[in-house]
């Protein structure tokens, strides 16, 4: 079947699917609604937003026909690990005990993944599980399914369940798709990545093929399908496993016939005010994804082992993540030599300035700043002495650079992400300054907050300004004089606007996922397994009596003595 023609389809197969449940009501001996089959999707290191930005029509027709969510959370730890333990045991961390890849002291004994659960309870039925990423089967699926192959591409994973479901009788089959995770780690999580949004719409063309196999089933509507797709994590910059909004968005979708058509988003907790900006509003270069400004070489920023200098910069972002805002290294090791801006690893929440010879590092860390406010950060190197680093003027930290040797790379600078165009931030930078001294506290104090001019105590030692406050174009000025105008890569002129908070409590998280596929399996969730996730469509259950209006003599299915029933009562005159 044609993927365009798949929402007329699912209206032709709900036809279908009624005339199979009206059926029920003259079979010997039948429940009201059949349990379901599950066919569950899940596509590795997927952001929402970059999902809504790519081209997918397959995952359009499925969020068009169903449940979906593009804010739902992981709310635990952003590692593929903990993410795919609670999307196969519907129980977070501090059960199934995975913290990491490693998969030490994992307890999927007491908390077994849904597979398992199924074949423990129905052992008839026939359970595939397909991982591009092996240590899903490996570690979490184990014996458990019936069929555990780890192919090695996407295209191979695919084909495997499009095979199942064109030459077998599945009752329930896992996917795994690796490619946006790959792609992430390589270029950068973010909807403003090509090779990014490619890989999912990659993975978007996969989709298509399953589900077309799957529509395809001669006993489509009658087997009762839901099609669950899902992600264990996003990302920031090229890493994940922090706690920036970035890294824990996640989505949901569930659809199949007889599922509304829904669309969860996260409720407005609070609007702030736009953010007070000491050196008045003006137009402001913005980075998301990889973008950045480059200040070309020159021996001015060369320090090798001796010089002294100090760094300043205004920023402005909402994400305390492994970022690099302001440096001149790649920002892939704290230990590759050079100097950066960044935060603490993995998520913050305070910022902090990475120094390194190449063999020996040094990180001095300051309070939070990812407010969504402007701050004020500076760093004076005293090469023979120590680093002090100040936010809005203010004395943060200090450390012993005494021993570390040279810092240079290649002479240049870069403003919003690393030297190889990784590590990406999203907020805002201005107000570049780099000086071949170290400042004195007072100097810092005194013009944190104010424009630079003449009467610098220091001005003889300013060697870059970059206000990036041009509005326009990629031209961006260097104010000192001296020439070193840098080149914005894809930075996004703007102004300052007001910040919302989301609050997310409604919304899907992933431990609700393995839940909602059992429940579609009218598998009853029982207290005693001690799950963290609830059915986000309801729950399927064999009817009590009450539930089924053809099953007239009330002993829980539609038999012979029930049509009996029936033709009993037929010619009679029904009054009130």
């Amino acid at each position: 079947m044609p993927l365009a023609s798949y929402i007329e389809g699912m209206k032709i197969q709900g036809r279908l699917a009624l005339f199979s449940l009206c059926s029920c009501a003259i079979s010997l001996s039948a429940f009201c609604q059949p349990s379901g089959r599950v066919l569950m999707i899940g596509i590795d290191g997927v952001r929402p937003d970059a999902l809504q930005v790519a081209e997918t029509p397959a995952l359009d027709a499925l969020v068009a026909n169903g449940y979906a969510s593009f804010d739902a959370m992981n709310d635990d730890i952003t590692i593929s690990g903990p993410g795919w333990s609670a999307i196969h045991c519907g129980v977070r961390s501090g059960k199934h005990n995975v913290v990491d890849n490693s998969f030490d002291g994992q307890n999927y004994f007491q908390f077994p993944g849904w597979l398992e659960r199924l074949e423990s309870l129905h052992p008839e039925w026939n359970t595939l599980s397909v991982c591009q990423w092996s240590p899903i089967n490996g570690q979490i699926v184990g014996n458990s399914a019936d069929v555990v192959v780890n192919p090695g591409s996407a295209a191979g994973a695919a084909q495997e369940v499009v095979n199942a479901l064109e030459n077998g009788d599945p009752h329930a089959l896992f996917v795994h798709l690796d490619e946006p995770d790959y792609a992430g780690h390589s270029y950068g999580f973010s909807p403003s990545v090509l090779p990014y949004l490619e890989s999912i719409e990659e993975m978007d063309a996969e989709v298509g093929l399953m589900v077309e196999a799957l529509v395809a089933r001669p006993m489509y509507a009658e087997e009762n399908w839901l099609v669950i797709v899902t992600t264990d994590h996003g990302g920031i910059g090229t890493v994940h496993g922090g706690n920036s909004i970035e890294e824990r968005r996640v989505f949901v979708i569930a659809s199949g016939l007889g599922v509304d058509t829904e669309l969860v988003a996260p409720d407005t907790l609070s609007v702030l005010g736009v953010a007070e900006n000491c050196l008045g509003a003006m137009p402001r270069l913005f980075f998301q994804g990889n973008a950045r400004a480059v200040v070309p070489e020159s021996n001015d920023f060369v320090v090798g082992a001796t010089q002294d200098f100090t760094v300043e910069c205004r920023v402005k972002t909402t994400q305390a993540a492994d970022v690099a805002m302001v440096g001149n290294k790649d920002w892939d090791s704290g230990l590759n030599p050079g100097w950066v801006f960044s935060f603490v690893y993995p998520s913050g929440p305070g910022w902090k300035v990475n120094v390194s010879d190449g063999s020996s590092r040094v990180d001095l860390e300051g309070p939070p700043i990812a407010d969504g406010e402007w701050h004020t950060l500076s760093c004076t190197f005293d090469r023979d002495g120590v680093a002090r680093i100040y936010t809005d003027g203010v004395l943060s930290d200090e450390q012993d650079i005494s021993g570390l040797g040279s810092l240079d790379v290649d002479g240049r600078l870069f403003f919003g992400a690393d030297a190889l165009a990784g590590y990406g931030m999203e907020g805002a930078v201005a107000e570049v300054r780099y000086w071949n001294a170290v400042l004195s506290a007072a100097e810092i104090a005194d013009w944190h907050c104010s424009e630079l001019t003449d009467l610098h105590p220091s001005l003889a030692a300013l060697r870059g300004y970059w206000q990036l406050n041009e509005g326009a174009g990629d031209f961006l000025e260097d104010a000192s004089g001296l020439g070193h105008h840098a080149v914005n890569e894809g930075g996004v002129w703007g102004s300052d606007e007001g910040l919302v908070v989301w609050d997310y409590g409604n919304t899907p998280r992933l431990v609700d996922v393995p839940v909602t596929a059992l429940a579609h399996m009218c598998v009853t969730i029982e207290e005693e397994w001690g799950l963290d996730g609830v059915p986000l469509l309801g729950t399927c259950f064999p009817p009590t009596p009450d539930s089924c209006s053809e099953d007239l003599d009330g002993d829980g299915a539609v038999t012979v003595t029930d049509l009996l029933l029936v033709l009993g009562a037929f010619g009679q005159t029904c009054t009130e």
